[in-house]
């Protein structure tokens, strides 16, 4: 006899807050932390984290009417990054924090290879 699986109920989609969401996607942004390892964590698919982490930055990226889409931008020395400043001490000359609205921080060095930065931010706006 072949074993037969019965459902007697029917399970609804789950419904995640906006902040629900910022929270997964910024532990997702972690460099200890896989997509896979955090949508596993939460109980959802991992092209579901992808969806909703190109939400967030095309949300981000948006000018919301400003003219030029331009941002604020606070210039730090190492000597006051080293002193408990955002960014961690690397050695190097110079860095950038990009800090999204959703939380999520990308950390560059001026050695960055631009082209693989392009791709990269390119993947995450969907593009």
């Amino acid at each position: 006899m072949v074993p037969v699986e019965v459902i007697t109920s029917v399970q609804r989609r789950r419904r995640w807050s906006p902040e629900e969401k910022q929270r997964i996607v910024a532990e997702s942004a972690r460099s200890d932390r896989t997509v896979l390892q955090v949508a596993r964590a939460h109980g959802i698919a991992p092209n579901q984290l992808f969806g909703w982490r190109r939400q967030f930055l095309a949300a981000a990226t948006t000018s919301d009417g400003e003219a030029g889409g331009f941002v604020a931008v606070r210039m730090i020395d190492e000597a006051s990054v080293a002193a408990g400043g955002s960014l961690p001490p690397t050695g190097r000359s110079s860095a950038i924090e990009i800090r999204l609205p959703s939380g999520v921080a990308i950390g560059v060095g001026n050695d960055v290879d631009v082209e693989a930065l392009r791709r990269v931010l390119s993947a995450l706006s969907g593009g």
